[in-house]
């Protein structure tokens, strides 16, 4: 099963607390916004996080821990049609990628982040660096947007990795048209507002309301 949760318009805080798999699960409401750092931007930035859960037996959580990955790689690159990848790879050095190679990275998630579009990679670079906060991050991820790309970002899960997707514009409408071109009849693909996800119980509704799904779920 492929969930995507969107939110936008957004400040850019953190989705997930770095190096935390169980963190997308808790409340963040005590969290620091960063609403204030972000005040009297017009920019329409949007977010999405693309998470995957295999019911089993055996259960497994984490995007890349799906057996079809197909169900969501050829979404993502039908998305991206006709834009450039670029990725930051583990040891902080930039290169482009083909498309084939892009495949190939989301499906390992063995890259600090990917962009898709003119991204500046010394930008993407910044935004990646392991050992800064997101926080301290955030600047150079507003480069990478403002520069007309979006930028993916692998984030641990526990049998796995899932992807937090950042973008200039609006990601919902797109991302659920993508899905809808490459149908997989192999994987649920299940669409939800972020902010109702923020805690344990509404993150996996797949746990208990499958069948039913609440009624801010979209199949696609």
């Amino acid at each position: 099963m492929v969930k995507v949760f969107t939110e936008e318009p957004i400040g850019l805080e953190a989705l997930v607390p770095d190096a935390d798999a169980d963190a997308r699960r808790r409340s963040v409401e005590a969290a620091p916004s960063l609403e204030a750092f972000l005040a009297g931007l017009d920019a329409p930035y949007a977010r999405a996080y693309l998470a995957g859960t295999h019911l089993g037996p055996p259960r497994r959580v984490g995007l890349t821990a799906l057996d079809d990955a197909e169900a969501w790689v050829r979404p993502l690159l039908s998305w991206a049609a006709d834009r450039a990848w670029s990725a930051i790879e583990a040891d902080g050095s930039g290169r482009g990628l083909l498309v084939a190679e892009a495949a190939a990275a989301l499906r390992r998630a063995d890259v600090l982040a990917l962009a898709v579009g003119p991204a500046p990679l010394d930008a993407l670079a910044e935004a990646a660096a392991v050992g800064a906060s997101r926080r301290d991050r955030l600047p150079a991820l507003r480069a990478v947007l403002d520069a007309g790309a979006a930028a993916f970002f692998p984030e641990p899960a526990f049998d796995g990795t899932d992807w937090s997707l950042f973008a200039p514009a609006p990601l919902r409408d797109p991302l659920v048209a993508a899905f809808r071109q490459h149908p997989a009849a192999s994987a649920r693909r299940l669409v939800a507002p972020y902010r109702r996800a923020r805690g344990e119980h509404t993150f996996y509704f797949e746990q208990w309301a499958l069948d039913a799904l609440p009624d801010w779920v979209e199949e696609v």
